[in-house]
Order: C-alpha cells, then sequence, then structure tokens
C-alpha cells in the first residue's frame, strides 16, 4: 500500500505543482487506501519540510476513517521516523518499532500498539516528502495470548518488554515500569538476548525476517504447566520412544523384583504409575489413532475424538475416511498408500471434516507397524493440529470486502503462473476488469452500497469462471483475472461473456452498472510487470473508447 500511494500518479502531480484540486483527487486516494484496511489507523503524506499535508486518520477498527482537517494538521519534523526517513537516500520501505502512538506529545490512552511502515519520496535525487501508514498492532499482540499451554513475552533487543503476560508490565520501553527480561528470567536472559532458542523454562524464537526493523524482536513462550512443558519440549516421535523405553526398563525392573519383592515391587509400581500418567498426558493431548491395514480404526486417542467430534465409540470399527475432506484430491491419497504400504513412514498435511461439518487441518505422521516377521500388521497416524495455522494462512490471502484472493496472493500466483507458462511451453493470459463510473456510485449512493456493488460483482465474476481461472481483486474497484493455458482469443471471448453478465445483471440499489476489460497474453519472455503494463494499457484503451468493452493489447 506505501509503495502504491508513493508512487501514485496524483501524488506526483500535486508535488510537481500543488493547488486545491490536485490535494483533493490525492486525499480521495489515502482515503480509498485507508477504507481497503480496517488496520490502517493513520495514513499520511507529509512534506519536505516534515508538515502534515494529507492525514486520513481512524479512530478503532470498527470505524470508517475520516480525512483530518488542514486546519488540524501537525508539524512531525521532530519525530523520530520524519528524521530517519527524511536522510534516507534511497527510495526504501521503512518499518518503524512496534511502539504506543502519540498525539501531541503524549503517548495516547488508551494504549494504542501501532506499527509504521513509510517511504520517502526521492525525485532528482532529493528528498521531496514521505508517505507513512500506521498500522494497528494489537490485533497480532492479542492473538498470541490466546494459549492456554504458555505465556507469552515479546521484547526488543534491548530486553524491554512489548508485550508481557501482566499487561502492567508491557510497552517498559515507553511506560513506568521498570521490568525488563532479566527480572523475568535472571539466569537464562543472556542466552536468550544471544539467540538461544531452548532452555530449562523457555522457547525463543526470532522474528527479524517478520518485523524488519530495530527491534529485533525476539517472541519467548514460557510453558504453564510441567507435563505439557515435558511433551511439548520433545517431539512426538521421540514421546513414543521414552513410553517404549519406559517399558522395556520395567521388564528387567520385573525380574528384580521376584528376588526382593518388598523393595523392588514399590519401585515398579512408582514406575508404572509415572509411565501411566505419562500415557494420560498423550492421550489427552496428542491426537493419535491407529487402523487395521484395511483402514477400519482399532483405537483413538481421546484428543482425536474430541477434535473431530465423535464419541470413541462411533469411530472405533469405522474406515478412516469418515472424517475424509471430499475437496482433498485423490493423487495425495495414491501417494500416502503407496508411501506406507511400502513399509515407509508417510508426513505431509491433511484436510479432515469433523462430525459437525466443518474442515479441519493435521500435520501428519503415519507409521507402519510390523510384527516380528516385519510384516505390516496396522498404522498409527500422529497428528498436530494446524487447523488455526491454516485459517490464519487463508484470512491473509483473502480481501476482506470481497471474500476473493487479495493482491498479495495475486502476486504470487501471477509469478508462479508465468514461471510455468515458460517451462512447459503453455500460453498464459491476464485480464483487467474496472468498473465504469465507479466513483460516481460511491458519491451518489454512499459507500456502503459501492462495497455491496463489489460484492455482487465477486460473485458474478466467481460463477461465470472456469476452475483453472484465479479471481482476485486487485485494488479498489480493479480485479485481475489469471487465465493459465489460456491464449489472447479465448480469454477474449471469456471476458465479453464476463461483460455481458455483468451489463445484464440488475443490481441493488443502482440497478445497471457496466465493466470495461483489458486483455494480454505472455509473449517471450515478458515479466509479470510487463504482461500488467499491456494488460492495463488495453484496459486504458477500453475506457478511451466508451467503456463497457474488452480490448486486447
Amino acid at each position: 500500500m506505501v509503495k502504491a500511494l508513493s508512487t501514485n500518479t496524483s501524488l506526483e502531480e500535486y508535488i510537481t505543482s500543488p493547488d486545491k484540486q490536485k490535494r483533493n483527487n490525492l486525499t480521495n486516494v489515502f482515503y480509498a487506501i485507508s477504507m481497503s484496511n480496517n488496520f490502517i489507523m493513520q495514513a499520511r503524506f507529509i512534506s519536505e519540510e516534515g508538515k502534515e499535508i494529507i492525514r486520513v486518520d481512524r479512530k478503532n477498527k470498527y470505524d470508517k476513517p475520516f480525512i483530518v482537517e488542514e486546519s488540524s494538521l501537525q508539524d512531525k519534523s521532530q519525530r523520530d521516523y520524519f528524521q530517519i526517513v527524511s536522510h534516507m537516500k534511497e527510495a526504501k520501505i521503512w518499518h518503524s518499532r512496534i511502539d504506543l502512538n502519540i498525539e501531541n506529545g503524549k503517548i495516547e490512552v488508551p494504549y494504542k500498539p501501532t506499527f509504521r511502515v513509510a517511504q520517502p519520496i526521492i525525485k532528482d535525487n532529493k528528498f521531496v516528502g514521505m508517505v507513512i501508514v500506521n498500522l494497528l498492532a494489537s490485533e497480532m499482540i492479542s492473538g498470541l495470548k490466546k494459549s492456554t499451554s504458555f505465556d507469552h513475552f515479546i521484547i526488543d533487543k534491548d530486553g524491554y518488554f512489548i508485550t508481557h503476560p501482566n499487561d502492567e508490565y508491557s510497552w517498559s520501553r515507553y511506560t513506568n515500569s521498570s521490568i525488563r527480561l532479566y527480572d523475568e528470567f535472571p539466569l537464562e536472559a543472556e542466552k536468550i538476548l544471544a539467540g538461544e532458542n531452548k532452555g530449562e523454562t523457555f522457547y525463543s524464537f526470532q522474528l527479524n525476517d517478520i518485523l524488519d526493523n530495530e527491534d529485533k524482536v525476539i517472541l519467548i513462550l514460557k510453558p504453564k504447566i510441567a507435563y505439557q512443558s515435558t511433551l511439548f519440549s520433545s517431539n512426538i516421535k521421540t514421546s513414543i520412544l521414552i513410553i517404549l523405553l519406559s517399558i522395556l526398563v520395567n521388564i528387567p525392573l520385573a525380574f528384580f523384583a521376584s528376588i526382593a519383592p518388598s523393595k523392588l515391587q514399590k519401585s515398579l509400581l512408582l514406575a508404572n504409575q509415572e509411565l501411566r500418567k505419562f500415557a494420560d498426558i498423550i492421550d489427552n493431548y496428542v491426537i493419535t489413532s491407529t487402523t487395521k491395514t484395511n483402514s477400519v480404526i482399532t483405537s483413538v486417542s481421546t484428543a482425536f475424538a474430541k477434535r473431530y467430534g465423535y464419541s470413541k465409540k462411533e469411530l472405533i470399527g469405522q474406515k478412516m475416511n469418515i472424517i475424509r475432506h471430499p475437496e482433498t484430491s485423490n493423487n495425495l491419497y495414491s501417494e500416502l498408500w503407496e508411501t506406507i504400504e511400502a513399509g515407509k513412514n508417510w508426513q505431509g498435511e491433511l484436510k479432515n471434516l469433523g462430525k459437525d461439518g466443518n474442515t479441519y487441518y493435521l500435520e501428519q505422521n503415519i507409521l507402519p507397524m510390523k510384527d516380528e516377521n516385519n510384516r505390516i500388521i496396522s498404522y498409527m497416524a500422529i497428528g498436530n493440529d494446524i487447523t488455526a495455522k491454516k485459517e490464519v494462512e487463508r484470512l491473509s490471502e483473502i480481501d476482506k470486502l470481497t471474500g476473493i484472493y487479495n493482491r498479495r496472493k495475486l502476486d504470487e500466483y501471477m509469478e508462479s503462473e508465468l514461471n510455468r507458462a515458460k517451462r512447459y511451453h503453455q500460453p498464459l493470459s491476464f485480464m483487467i476488469l474496472d468498473i465504469d463510473h465507479f466513483k460516481n456510485i460511491n458519491d451518489t449512493y454512499g459507500h456502503p452500497v459501492g462495497d455491496s456493488t463489489l460484492q455482487t460483482l465477486a460473485k458474478i465474476l466467481t460463477d461465470n469462471l472456469r476452475k483453472s481461472d484465479i479471481l482476485g481483486r486487485y485494488g479498489g474497484e480493479e480485479f485481475l483475472i489469471i487465465c493459465p493455458e489460456t491464449d489472447n482469443n479465448q480469454t477474449a471471448l471469456l471476458a465479453e461473456k464476463l461483460r455481458a453478465c455483468v451489463e445484464n445483471t440488475l443490481f441493488d440499489d443502482i440497478n445497471n452498472m457496466t465493466i470495461s476489460i483489458g486483455v494480454a497474453e505472455f509473449e517471450g519472455e515478458n515479466t509479470v510487470k510487463e504482461l500488467l503494463s499491456r494488460a492495463d494499457r488495453a484496459l486504458y484503451q477500453a475506457k478511451h473508447n466508451g467503456r463497457n468493452c474488452v480490448v486486447v493489447g
């Protein structure tokens, strides 16, 4: 978003020759970007002198953004982010610390954890202003606090707490709290800051690749329960090995118990109690199952039954396909069976279905169990629930308003499909479509109607595309469709079909609406940028031709 704002034509026009109309045009661009994501708390253009020229604010994630009046704009020339970005020699993205929002020289209360992303505007090797967006960081932080197994700490490179399980100690760099890492982990603070990722009482993870800023953020997990600490500090295979070793240890203990019953039987009993306790933990917290070679379930853990919403009685005797998701490909299961029937362990992700119809994802290990003659007699499956992780991944690639792919996911698909087209010498086409006179819809009927129009259009496109086509919202009222293994002529026919469908649809509130479409086919050694540029020029030509038409570039 920051890159898009920094290179926007309206911004360039304003910088070149500023006037009121150009400022209004640029303000509308900043407002539209702020509307697109409710985690944007502030979007600004700041001049080379450090004065706010444009500022769009949002009070909280549930409110719509609003444009700050010119009389309320502030001088930010002394703020650290302006001092840093204004001295950058290249137009690169800059990330701030995660800190608390400051207004008029004071920390805003209630606290608003803020993460800033900025880029300098360089013209003729001279700094002429900057674009900066403030993002609300509280959702990410609150999400980390929901685990029942661990206390979570986030620290910066100096050991100050960004977050602490006790909110009173969070933001210790900015508040009156004197608590630091050394107070919470006196014996292991040096190890954590040095980058060690496991100790007696902690696990830690460097997050530099996620938050590329000077905080050098470290996430620390401190297990809440001793047995869960034991369970999750080792991988599942190690846990099973410990059980097997415990059983083997009990055999000589039993032998010696026959020699010295009174003393050793007591030791054996204690060892057996510990073993049962450990087995109970695995039963309650690890998703495991055992099946015959024909996939009939012979046992499941309590965690397995709970995850899928069945009782153990309902599962035992059924085939494992009772939890198979219909969208899971046959190829995946063919590969799975081919591996385990050959006596090898299979590892991978499975998409499964619960009794309630909900989808669950498991990171699965399936191990063949053999008898003394090395014949496979059953299969043991050990799973790690990654449903929450998959949901986060899904949300990160979906446009919140329309429910289709967002720009980030489209960028991934464009690169992968272009590489595939080059590798296999297959045709590939891009289609960019834009709603005609969309600004008039927003101005006349209001933004809620505009949002509803975008949602309806996304549904029309989804319902009329082929399974192989990839649809996403490219920005504002623009949509991008990637058409693999499709040349210009085929894509133009599809585009004309979509155009006609939209023209003949009766939309709520606005009745009729039209779209313009630009089409371009991959040629030779085109890059994604070049192919997009050709499709964009074709769209521009469609607009120039009177709109409501398809142009092939």
